[in-house]
């Protein structure tokens, strides 16, 4: 899993929103791609070699550049590499444009349970995000996506027993509950309840302090705990 970009509600001066890269065997998923990880994406696949996406919800720093990510396939159509539409998986408030250009998208709107997409097994779950709907992953039985909630059954079901939690932390115990997110301190503790072997921290918001997340996060998680940054990979 590589992250391409971790900046929470907007871009950050050092980091698009968000969206992480899943490789195995050659085939490449995105869970979410959100405002300003178009460009930087590049540095670690290409758009053509791009297979599928998986928005969590309709928030545009979470879905904003999938645009960008299909005008750069079409560049490459142009040039002579065949690409074709991209496969969208998201929910059913996914943005019109993402529905209505077959040319350029091939949208399916997920429900709970099971997907396969290519090599990879990936189990989605709806989790709480305010009024709108909005999917946690998994991918492989390893890699725990929560995308943005607040603490939840179906989270702590699908999170629970996973080697690598990347857990939003969009705020301090001390200014929650957040309604629709994660503070720091829940990560921490899904952390723990899931027996997770590590917690990435992401969406983290320009305006916070990350080392006092951080902190907050390691003394409530069990396990290493650290911010995820444009270009961290970690193997799964």
């Amino acid at each position: 899993m590589t992250v391409v970009g971790c900046a929470g509600s907007a871009p950050g001066p050092d980091s698009g929103a968000s969206s992480y890269l899943v490789d195995k065997d050659g085939f490449r998923l995105l869970l979410d791609l959100g405002a300003g990880s178009a460009g930087p994406l590049q540095r670690y696949a290409t758009a053509e070699d791009i297979d599928a996406v998986i928005l969590s919800h309709a928030h545009s720093d979470h879905w904003a550049d999938v645009t960008q990510l299909s005008y750069y396939r079409s560049k490459a159509v142009r040039e002579g590499s065949a690409c074709g539409p991209l496969r969208i998986y998201g929910p059913s408030t996914m943005n019109e444009v993402l529905t209505s250009n077959p040319d350029d998208f091939t949208s399916t709107f997920v429900q709970a349970g099971d997907l396969e997409l290519g090599p990879l097994q990936v189990r989605l779950a709806q989790v709480r995000h305010g009024d709108l709907e909005c999917w946690a992953s998994r991918v492989d039985d390893v890699l725990c996506y929560t995308a943005d909630t607040e603490p939840c059954a179906a989270l702590d079901e699908l999170a629970d027993g996973c080697g690598v939690l990347l857990a939003e932390a969009s705020g301090f115990d001390a200014d929650g509950p957040l309604r629709g997110h994660l503070t720091a301190g829940d990560a921490g503790r899904l952390a723990a309840r899931a027996g997770a072997r590590l917690l990435v921290l992401t969406h983290l918001r320009a305006w916070q302090d990350h080392l006092r997340l951080l902190d907050e996060a390691a003394q409530l998680a069990g396990c290493p705990v650290i911010l995820a940054t444009p270009g961290l990979r970690v193997a799964l």
